[in-house]
């Protein structure tokens, strides 16, 4: 295996690594749309929790509907911190957080993929798993997931090729305390753990055996470090169990690439393909060469990967150093070899990022316009509008938009409901949120019990219902538009309460459909 330390000192390692990163960070620099994402509510929750409102990490707080209704906050440590960034540095700081960590994490990953492969091979292989990186490419807590996820297979491969005792692996549960309580993926770091652990039990490792037994167990005893015990240690085998709403990002790749065009199906089985054909390349050059951790994380990850498209990413990070040090080791490369492949991976780097700067890729990639740090411009103007006109619910509004209400209305107003399908019963979106956008009556029946007095919709809301339902209601003289902008609409109902603010917006209003 090739020493990281010697790759990093070369040239062409350090350039490499340099295009790559400058690539990832480009990409992930694009102005922050915070209407349909779930970052405004892990700001509000981490203010609360230092605000003492405790209440907000095991109920739904944030909604009417359902406030009594168990919602376990599995990444409340996140929150805290993403708010404390947001607190001294605004959107725009807590922007570059995120991109830092996030390269933070994919260098990791990438440096792996050099110390097996060299630069070129590895940087060449990063052209194909950046893109699968921007599936996930939201400001969220799942970042610190990454992060840790890469020092913890860094550290068990250092330990695996003997440059570190196993005493420095009692790090590992001190940071598994950390990950239960930043992020939902903190099963990550007992999967990494426990497929070397599975390892020296196949191949008689005695004395690494007991070990590594040692460090799983306190692993797994650190993951009952939270507020909710043995239930959080135990959440990633039953949060999916009450989704009642049908997320395009827990979606098979076979389902949703027939009714979403997205570059990144095609791109994941490129990625899928190269990792397979690595494992037949190394196996035809000596089978007993192969490295039982990478095959199974290799095989899990792919399942994951095809099974849900949120994890494209976590597949991608980890493919990359597999797949090149299966290639590096199946074709045998030599320095010939890597010379050249260093020279097209440096000319490949280069056009990618002048292309990624160019804003081009953003016809693939249209998750916001140009290139920036912070906020979209006007981000801000829906809920400021609200607050400036002095206007109140109860409010109606769509999955999508929830927790942006939250970060900029609560706790003063509460939702009807937020982009938690957790936070609810799952019968409340098969039995009422849905069926009231496509029934009248239906709709009728829970404006009378709930008197709502504003609707707040984002109007990009593509499901069937949401288009069904924006429609009726622009047409319902029960309702008249105060406000409209290139993402939110603001209704009013038609009665005494909101009549001068209806009289002074509502006749300067027009929404193309």
């Amino acid at each position: 295996m090739l020493k990281i330390g010697k790759i990093a000192h070369s040239a062409p390692a350090s350039l490499i690594t340099a295009l790559v990163l400058a690539n990832y960070a480009i990409l992930l620099a694009h102005p922050l749309n915070l209407v349909t994402a779930d970052l405004g509510r892990h700001v509000k929750n981490g203010q609360l929790i230092l605000e003492g409102r405790f209440e907000v990490l095991k109920t739904n707080l944030y909604s009417y509907t359902h406030p009594d209704f168990p919602a376990s906050n599995h990444h409340w440590l996140g929150g805290v911190i993403f708010f404390l960034v947001w607190k001294f540095s605004g959107f725009t700081g807590l922007h570059v957080f995120f991109i830092v960590l996030s390269l933070a994490a994919f260098f990791i990953f990438f440096a792996l993929a050099q110390a097996r492969a060299g630069p070129g091979l590895a940087g060449l292989l990063a052209v194909f798993v950046i893109p699968l990186l921007l599936e996930r490419d939201e400001v969220r807590p799942e970042v610190f997931s990454y992060l840790l996820a890469g020092i913890f297979l860094w550290l068990m491969l250092k330990y695996r090729s003997g440059e570190i005792s196993w005493r420095k692996l009692l790090v590992l549960p001190v940071l598994e305390i950390l990950w239960i309580n930043l992020h939902i993926y903190f099963f990550l770091g007992l999967v990494i753990i426990g497929v070397f652990w599975l390892e020296n039990l196949i191949t008689g490792g005695k004395k690494s055996f007991v070990n590594l037994t040692l460090i799983l167990g306190l692993a797994f005893l650190a993951t009952l470090i939270n507020p909710f015990g043995l239930g959080g240690a135990l959440a990633p085998l039953a949060i999916f169990q009450n989704f009642g709403y049908p997320l395009a990002e827990n979606q098979t790749v076979w389902f949703i690439e027939k009714i979403v065009a997205n570059p990144n199906y095609l791109i994941f089985k490129i990625v899928f393909i190269i990792l397979t054909l690595s494992f037949v390349f190394k196996l035809i050059k000596n089978r007993r060469d192969l490295n039982v951790p990478d095959l199974i994380l290799a095989l899990g990850f792919s399942l994951a990967g095809w099974l849900a498209i949120r994890n494209f990413a976590v597949f991608g990070l980890f493919a990359l150093p597999i797949a090149a040090g299966n290639l590096a080791g199946g074709l045998n490369l030599k320095p010939p070899a890597h010379r050249w492949l260093n020279r097209t991976a440096v000319t490949t780097l280069a056009l990618a990022v002048l292309i990624a700067l160019s804003g081009e890729l953003r016809a693939f990639y249209p998750r916001s316009p140009g290139l920036g740090l912070g906020l979209e411009k006007g981000n801000a103007k829906p809920l400021e509008f609200f607050r400036e006109n002095d206007l109140a619910g109860p409010i109606f509004n769509n999955y999508d938009i929830g927790g942006y209400l939250i970060y900029g209305l609560a706790p003063q107003e509460k939702v009807y409901v937020d982009n938690r399908p957790e936070a609810y019963p799952a019968d409340f979106f098969q039995k009422t949120y849905i069926p009231m956008q496509e029934n009248e009556e239906v709709w009728k029946e829970q404006d009378e019990k709930y008197k709502f007095n504003a609707i707040i919709f984002s109007y990009r809301d593509y499901t069937p219902w949401g288009q069904t339902f924006f429609a009726r209601i622009l047409d319902d003289p029960e309702w008249k538009t105060v406000f409209a902008d290139s993402r939110v609409v603001i209704l009013l109902k038609n009665n005494e309460r909101n009549k001068d603010i209806i009289a002074q917006y509502g006749q300067s209003i027009r929404i193309g459909r």
